[in-house]
């Protein structure tokens, strides 16, 4: 199934997360786990994988997109490649790939529904690797705000576009947080694109007090 560049609007998430301690030593964990809701629109919605499930196929798209009819559809650099799910049967066409955090991707529903990803929330210095053109992406630690908020410092000459639903929003920068037409800013789950002028990695540091 191919597709050509299209929308961004999507997710109203809810997230839920609880340090685990260790009872023997009271040394809390660095490990921080809970849910992210993301709420799917009938059509095409731009999201991303915002939690590690570390267990066995936890991020694969079968385990987070099994229980609903989807088609994910992942950009290959020239077009789109698809994986079809059944609800119960799971992957019908396609591959059965691991969704990692930071990675961003269509979900095409014919109507609205849900799903729930659960996992780790990474934590620490997060890197992303973006290439010269368009990247699909997402933030890899699980908070919301502004680019400047999420480490985002796309270099001269880049822009940033977020799915509406049915078209993409573009926001062009300057380069060092300068954003003529207005800063963007993403929910929890929430995919969009890089359009790179020049390789560079984007990073972000996240800690658990």
């Amino acid at each position: 199934m191919g597709w050509s560049l299209m929308n961004k609007n999507i997710l109203a998430l809810s997230v839920a997360a609880a340090a685990l301690a260790s009872s023997a030593s009271a040394a809390v964990s660095s490990n921080i786990v809970g849910y992210v809701k993301l709420n799917l629109k009938k059509g095409l919605n731009l999201i991303s994988n915002p939690l590690d499930n570390t267990a066995a196929n936890g991020n694969n798209v079968a385990t987070i997109f099994g229980g609903i009819d989807c088609s994910i559809l992942v950009w290959n650099g020239t077009g789109f490649t698809s994986t079809d799910i059944l609800a119960g049967v799971g992957v019908v066409g396609g591959e059965d790939f691991a969704l990692a955090p930071g990675r961003g991707v269509f979900v095409d529903v014919g109507a609205d529904t849900s799903v729930t990803t659960v996992g780790d929330a990474l934590v620490g210095t997060q890197s992303t690797p973006v290439q010269t053109g368009n990247n699909f992406v997402g933030s890899k630690v699980p908070i919301a705000g502004t680019a400047t908020e999420l480490g985002l410092d796309a270099p001269d000459g880049s822009a940033v576009l977020t799915w509406t639903g049915t078209g993409y929003t573009a926001y062009d920068t300057l380069g060092g947080g300068i954003w003529p037409s207005g800063e963007p800013s993403f929910t929890v789950g929430q995919g969009f694109v890089i359009q790179a002028s020049a390789p560079f990695t984007w990073t972000k540091t996240f800690t658990v007090n």
